[in-house]
């Protein structure tokens, strides 16, 4: 009776031995989905990514999701939405050198989601001149947010002196985390002439920035994940 007792007042822990389906479901862009994409590429966890058009997300998969928006994440039957949750929760499952690419310790945890944050803001200014109908008015709109005092300059100078105080090279800590993910991902394609406007060579100057990219470039599993790149992909290689 004794033990029978303690077995119920026991904690039980249930382990999972494999992992669930996987599946990102987005543009054929990086964009958002970029760094959960890469997050699980070089963790080696096995993941399918559905790349849709525009007219499939609007007819139909969007009517069965929304108000959720692309990316969007399943696992199993679940899905999610929220690019955020979703490159935290690749993050989580993904560790290189036996170290998670989200960290477990709170603190650091913090300072990966705070780079991250930072590295976003790109997207705010240069999301605004896809409204632009005029293609000319929109080449020379982004133009001038990379331009000397442009609105993209700022977070760029910001981002490189952050990566200029680290001793190890990694963005925060001296491992690989998605904080190195997400600025490898949102900041290298604006450098590849895929946007009209914005010039090859915008990121040039900032010199951290451009080692950083090159160091990630050369981490074995994100060689190997993007050794066949072709189109704005390709900018992801070493």
């Amino acid at each position: 009776l004794k033990l029978q007792f303690l077995y119920f007042i026991a904690p039980h822990t249930t382990h999972h031995t494999t992992m669930p389906a996987i599946k990102i479901v987005y543009f054929a862009l990086p964009g958002r989905a970029e760094p959960a994409r890469l997050a699980l590429a070089v963790g080696g966890i096995a993941f399918e990514d559905e790349k849709v058009t525009g007219e499939e997300w609007g007819a139909k998969i969007k009517p069965e999701v929304a108000p959720r928006q692309l990316p969007l994440l399943k696992v199993d039957d679940e899905v999610i939405g929220q690019s955020g949750a979703i490159m935290r929760y690749a993050g989580k499952v993904s560790s290189v050198g036996g170290k998670p690419l989200y960290p477990q310790e709170a603190v650091m945890a913090l300072k990966v989601d705070e780079f991250c944050d930072i590295v976003g803001e790109v997207f705010g200014p240069l999301g605004k001149t896809f409204a632009i109908a005029d293609e000319a008015e929109k080449s020379a709109a982004r133009a001038a947010l990379v331009a000397e005092g442009g609105e993209l300059t700022k977070w760029f100078a910001f981002v490189d002196s952050l990566l200029a105080k680290s001793s190890s090279g990694f963005a925060v800590g001296d491992s690989l985390t998605l904080a190195d993910i997400c600025a490898f991902t949102w900041l290298q394609p604006l450098k590849s002439g895929w946007l009209d406007g914005l010039p090859k060579d915008c990121l040039d100057t900032y010199t951290h920035i451009t080692k950083h990219a090159k160091m990630v470039a050369n981490i074995p599993q994100v060689k190997a994940y993007y050794k066949d790149a072709t189109g704005v992909h390709a900018a992801y290689k070493a």
